[in-house]
Order: C-alpha cells, then structure tokens, then sequence
C-alpha cells in the first residue's frame, strides 16, 4: 500500500478540527460519501472505501496524520458501440418507416440503446490513496491525473460540506528552476539527480526532448539545455529516502523509497498483515511530509 505519485494541495482544517479530532464523528463523516458501485443505468461512481478492506475504517490516523482510500467504478462502453448499434437501428427503424428519423427521434434512440448496454457493460475499479496531515496543513493525492485529484477533493466536500484545499502556488516559474539546476549542475541540497529527465523546446512548434537511465549532467543535456529547451520533468532522490520524477505542476510520480530507507524503518517480518499496512503508511506519511514541506520552501509557495 504505497504512493507511487501524488499530486500536492495545502489544506485549512481548522473548522473541521471537531470532525477530525473525534474518530467516530469522522467515520460518520466518510460514510456519507461512501463507495457504491455502479447501478444499472449508472456508468461511474466514486466514494471512500474501507482503507483496508472487508470491514476495517474508512480511516486510519496516527498523531496528525490521516490516510484514507477512494474507490472510483466506470463502465467500459466505447462510443464507438453506441455509435454502431445506433447506425444499425436506425437503418432498421427508416426502413420501417420509409423516411429519415428526425433528430429528436434518433437522440431518443441512443438514449434506450445506451440504457440497455449499461445493464451489459464491463466495470472496472480503481483505487485512490490521500493522505493528510492535519497539523501541517498538508494534503497529498496518489494520482499524476489532476481531473482524478480533484475527484477525490470532490468527494472530501461531500462528506465535509466544507474542504478548503488549494493546489501549491509558487511564486516562481518552476520550469526555470528546474533547468537552472540542470544548467549550473546544482541542486537544492537535500536533492540528488536521478537518471530522467525531460525537455521541451519553448518555441511553439518545438520538440520534446525524452532521457532516460542518462547522466543529466552530460554535455549531451547541455547541448539542448543551452539550444532553449527547459526542464518539465527532472528525476531526483529526496534525502537517500525517495525517488521520483518531479514534473512542472509540482506533482511527483514513479515515487519509490530506497531499499536503504527501508531496511533501516521497516519490520522485515510483519507478524499481522493490518500493522504491516499500517506500519507503510506511517512511514510514507512522515516522507511525504518532508517532501511537501521541501517543495513549499525551494518553491517559494504560498502557505
């Protein structure tokens, strides 16, 4: 049960404090919004769903940190189906009728086919972790897709009413300083290069630039670095503890710790599978923290 991404919003919970203070009040709380999966006619549904499964909380929180799961069901049915059993029908029904079906007739006919095909159609399932701390102000959602973060931002204010989360909003051009870093082979100091980056050309036709398992600190990357091209993508490690690739919007993906980091805080032989999960939390919490916190300040972001 790990964050491979996260996409990173600060968070008022002053009024909410009563809610989250009282576990019983905020189990209520999530089960206003919670997960149900698709009914007939539906083709998606969204809502918290026990963090770790069966019958276990919709919550779990240790100090000033607080992990939750959303559960987010679509129907699969490509447009392109509607669109062939519709040209089908019609053919059928003009046939029938010995005229062209009228725009209100045709939309009523994709209505019922669409309808009947939800009944017949294929669901899937994804999960989504977040975790907060509600000291810090602090909020992160596992998803690269911003649409899918706010969903879960979504779902907090539907059991919430309330949910004040506001993306980071720093007071520089990211980009740049990204690629003053690859430019000057200087880094932030609890930051060490990674092997991945990507650049993108300013111009508006220009190219994108993929490198991988490369040293960004070549005459290579230079070369492109001193053609224009700025960073949008820049693989980094965090500390000996994380690595990851942080993009432009200040979302991270491909987040993993290091096997140093977890053989120095990780029990290798969990004796219950619940405190395992729990025990990983717990630690991504306290990384995700640092990790916030650090991209506030080099950031120069609002609080």
């Amino acid at each position: 049960m790990w964050f491979k991404n996260a996409r990173f919003y600060t968070v008022d919970l002053s009024e909410l404090n009563q809610v989250f203070s009282n576990p019983q009040e905020l189990e209520n709380a999530l089960e206003k919004a919670k997960f149900k999966p698709c009914q007939a006619q539906e083709i998606s549904t969204i809502g918290f769903a026990p963090l770790f499964g069966g019958e276990s909380a919709y919550h779990f929180s240790s100090g000033s940190n607080f992990f939750f799961k959303m559960v987010e069901e679509t129907k699969l049915l490509p447009s392109s189906v509607v669109k062939n059993e519709l040209d089908a029908q019609c053919d059928v029904k003009e046939l029938e009728l010995k005229r062209q079906l009228r725009k209100n007739e045709k939309d009523a006919l994709k209505t019922a086919i669409t309808g009947k095909l939800l009944t017949q159609a294929f669901a899937t399932r994804r999960e989504l972790l977040i975790f907060i701390n509600k000291d810090e102000k602090l909020l992160s959602v596992a998803a690269t897709s911003a649409k899918r973060a706010e969903k879960a931002i979504a779902l907090f204010r539907e059991a919430f009413s309330t949910f004040p989360a506001k993306l980071l909003s720093p007071r520089c051009v990211v980009e740049d300083r990204m690629t003053t870093w690859l430019k000057e082979n200087r880094l932030p100091e609890k930051f060490e290069f990674g092997t991945d980056t990507i650049l993108k050309s300013t111009d508006e036709d220009g190219g994108i630039i993929r490198a991988s398992r490369e040293d960004l600190t070549s005459e290579e990357i230079s070369v492109h670095l001193n053609a224009g091209k700025v960073v949008t993508e820049i693989g980094l490690a965090y500390n000996d503890a994380l690595n990851f690739a942080l993009s432009s919007d200040i979302s991270v993906k491909r987040l993993k710790p290091t096997d140093i980091y977890l053989e120095k805080n990780l029990n290798a032989n969990p004796e219950d599978e619940i405190e395992d999960l729990q025990s990983q939390l717990v630690l991504q919490g306290e990384l995700l923290t640092e990790l916030e916190i650090y991209l506030l300040e080099i950031f120069d972001c609002d609080r």
